[in-house]
């Protein structure tokens, strides 16, 4: 009997001791999160325009004066030369194209025109967080989390790791990378980590090339505060809309004018961008193509080229040509002093980041690619883009031949950044050789997957969240079958908030097999999502079933999905027949010219 209860006693003491060191792990392995700072992209940051102290009520992040005001400063401006230009056809010494560019550039610059020193004029701000996500107000909470969905993040991490440096999007570069740098090192301290991992989004990729220039002029290692790098559609060499912009204007070409640059640059409200180009008609295609420049060099000229974050985004093959026309006048030696420091900074992204690597940092890459950039500039289809960055800035120099482009039969690889033959990182649809990138082991790639959607695609989101948590995800082959190198675009966001939102309803007034048929639509929808290794087709009929499904069971409505189209879609299938009519007649004539 003794000798059972020394038995049992042994059992139980290991037991307990092991249990000791199960809890003291796993506190460990808690401490031992390293905590994450995003650096968002373009007007991703809460931002505010101050008056006398206080923010006032117009909204980001233009701070455009409200309908009246604009309508009366652009009668008060523009009325008189636009009348004398439709009257006499002729737009004499530019004068409409000056006043469109005056009225367009304080509607749309006004409040953020920055001084000579590259500072705000007026009184704009960032809302910072000098606090982790776990201890941000709840409006914080959820205004970060719908630019940034990273719940993923915060499922794996916990809110007391995640970190979110702001800043004014259109503001100065130099301080802007001095505040990331300074805020690594409060975020050390206040997460009593060692490191910190970094997640620079789209505009966040060039400020990131300066914290990196930083680490250089203050002779530090990279690695003595950074873990990790997340890049997710950086702009690391900046983005052809905004450098050719600066350098040429808007594109002329007659096709794409009466077209699509216009549907482009409404963005989401396509009817009214295809009403426009009817309307473009009503003046010479000469006086047109002059009032467009005029426009686009006037923005840059009195606006766009005091804000050194916005030179950040011209690339570096565009900028001495840029800085010849902007910045050669001795009133702008401070920004072109900042720029040229920029200018290096951007020049040696790629040098920093191999040292970065070759001191211990893990650095990754997410790249969007095979969506043409918006068709607004000459280069619009020469290059595979994600609409927004082209894709040699994105993915740190993979090659492409350009959107639905194949590499061509006798092309011969001249660069090769993957040293181990046993690795493939072939682009099932030949569209991208990633070989050519600068980290071919680490960058992935998302097939169709438009840059302003990127948020929307709950695939990239788990991606980023799972590279800065995981520390055994070490590259592409890590999690091959679960996150392969080449994944397909998708649009999740509005979908998950749906399936969220039907699993509250009340489905009691429903009959059996309603029941049954509504939870089987909600939980292939869910299946459809828990697939990262994206089916494209299923995900698609997965969501056209749950829609088809809600709208007969839940709404009594049996229609076949459409994707939200509506009234507006078929006004916008009008304006663009009738504009694409004109122009198969007329080409680029105004009625004028007809």
């Amino acid at each position: 009997m003794k000798k059972s209860k020394k038995i049992i006693s042994l059992i139980l003491a290991v037991v307990m001791l092991s249990t000791t060191f199960m809890v003291a792990a796993s506190a460990v392995e808690k401490q031992d999160v390293i905590p994450s700072i995003v650096v968002p992209g373009l007007f991703q940051s809460e931002t505010k325009y101050y008056e006398d102290g206080k923010p006032t009520k117009l909204e980001a992040p233009f701070f455009m004066s409200d309908t009246i005001e604009i309508v009366g400063l652009a009668l008060t401006e523009a009325l008189v030369p636009i009348s004398k230009l439709l009257i006499s056809q002729e737009d004499k010494d530019q004068q409409a194209a000056k006043a469109l560019a005056s009225v367009l550039g304080d509607t749309l610059m006004g409040k953020l025109k920055c001084d000579e020193n590259g500072h705000f004029i007026n009184d704009v701000r960032a809302t910072k967080y000098y606090d982790s996500f776990n201890d941000l107000s709840k409006y914080d909470k959820e205004y970060i989390l719908d630019q940034l969905p990273l719940n993923k993040y915060i499922e794996m991490a916990g809110e007391e790791n995640l970190y979110v440096f702001s800043y004014a999007s259109l503001g100065n570069m130099k301080d802007t990378a001095q505040e990331l740098y300074d805020f690594i090192q409060f975020v050390k301290e206040d997460s009593g980590s060692d490191k910190v991992n970094l997640a620079p989004v789209s505009q966040g990729g060039s400020v990131m090339n300066a914290v990196m220039q930083l680490y250089k002029d203050n002779g530090r290692a990279f690695s003595e505060d950074i873990n990790r790098i997340v890049y997710v559609i950086p702009a690391l060499d900046g983005s052809l809309l905004v450098g050719e912009i600066y350098q040429y204007g808007l594109l002329d070409d007659d096709i794409e004018l009466y077209s699509k640059m216009m549907p482009a640059l409404m963005g989401v409200d396509e009817m009214a961008g295809y009403l426009v180009n009817i309307v473009l008609r009503i003046m010479p295609n000469a006086d047109l193509n002059a009032i467009l420049d005029t426009v686009a060099f006037d923005l840059v000229n009195d606006y766009m080229k005091y804000s050194t974050l916005l030179w950040g985004l011209v690339p570096s093959g565009n900028y001495e040509p840029c800085r010849e026309m902007y910045l050669s006048d001795d009133s702008m030696a401070v920004i072109r002093e900042q720029t040229d420091w920029f200018y290096n900074a951007q020049k040696n992204s790629d040098a920093n980041i191999k040292e970065a690597v070759s001191q211990g940092v893990k650095v990754f890459d997410i790249v969007d690619y095979n969506v043409p950039l918006y068709e607004i500039i000459d280069s619009w289809d020469d290059v595979n883009a994600d609409g927004v960055i082209h894709l040699d800035s994105t993915s740190m120099g993979a090659y492409s031949v350009g959107v639905n482009k194949t590499l061509p039969a006798d092309y011969v690889r001249t660069v090769n950044n993957c040293t181990n033959p046993n690795h493939d990182h072939s682009d099932p649809r030949n569209i991208v050789d990633a070989n050519t990138g600068l980290l071919p082991c680490t960058t992935f790639y998302f097939y169709n997957q438009n840059h302003e959607r990127t948020g929307s695609n709950d695939v990239i989101m788990k991606l980023v969240s799972e590279l800065l948590v995981d520390e055994s995800f070490t590259d592409v082959y890590t999690y091959a079958d679960r996150y392969p190198q080449f994944n397909v675009g998708r649009n999740s966001k509005g979908f998950m908030n749906d399936l969220n939102e039907a699993k509250t309803l009340d489905l009691s007034y429903l009959t059996v097999d309603e029941r049954e048929r509504f939870q089987y639509a909600i939980e292939r929808g869910e299946a459809a999502l828990e697939q990262t290794n994206v089916d494209l087709a299923e995900f698609e009929a997965a969501k056209a079933y749950f829609y088809d499904t809600r709208d007969e069971i839940i709404y009594g409505e049996e229609k076949e999905y459409t994707g939200g189209l509506d009234f507006n879609d078929y006004l916008a299938t009008i304006f663009k027949l009738i504009s694409d009519l004109l122009y198969y007649f007329f080409d680029g004539a105004g009625f004028s010219d007809m």
